[in-house]
C-alpha cells in the first residue's frame, strides 16, 4: 500500500513541476498494473540522449535512478523504485524537485554527466 502511494505522490509531483520539460509516463496509472517503481520517458521536448544524463545528474544529486536504452521500437527508460521500508513521502518530495531542477536548469546538458558509466 505505501509503495503505491509512493508512486502515486511521484507521479503527481513529476507531472506539476516537470511540465513541459520533455518527460513522459511510461508507467501504467492503474496499481494493479504498476508495482512499486515509474518509468519515464524523454518526449521529442529533450535533446536525443538525455535520459542517461539526466539519470547521472540526479545520482550526483544523491537520487538514485535508473537508465535502460531504447532501442529503434521503445524510447529510453528512466526508471525510479520505490521500496516502502526504505524511503519515506520526503524522499519522494526531494526526488521528485531535483529531477524539476536538472531538466529546467539543463544541468543534465554538463559533459560530465553524458561520460557512459559501466553500470547506470
Amino acid at each position: 500500500t505505501k509503495s503505491l502511494a509512493l508512486t502515486d505522490l511521484f507521479i503527481q509531483l513529476v507531472e506539476e513541476r516537470c511540465q513541459g520539460y520533455g518527460l513522459g509516463l511510461a508507467t501504467p496509472r492503474e496499481h494493479a498494473a504498476r508495482g512499486s517503481q515509474v518509468c519515464l520517458t524523454p518526449t521529442d521536448a529533450l535533446p536525443a540522449g538525455s535520459a542517461y544524463a539526466i539519470v547521472q545528474a540526479l545520482i550526483a544529486r544523491g537520487v538514485i535512478g535508473d537508465f535502460r536504452a531504447g532501442d529503434a521500437q521503445q524510447p529510453d527508460i528512466l526508471r525510479f523504485g520505490f521500496t516502502p521500508l526504505y524511503l519515506s513521502f520526503d524522499n519522494v518530495l526531494g526526488a521528485a524537485q531535483a529531477l524539476a531542477e536538472v531538466v529546467r536548469t539543463r544541468e543534465y546538458a554538463q559533459a560530465r554527466f553524458h561520460h557512459k558509466q559501466a553500470v547506470t
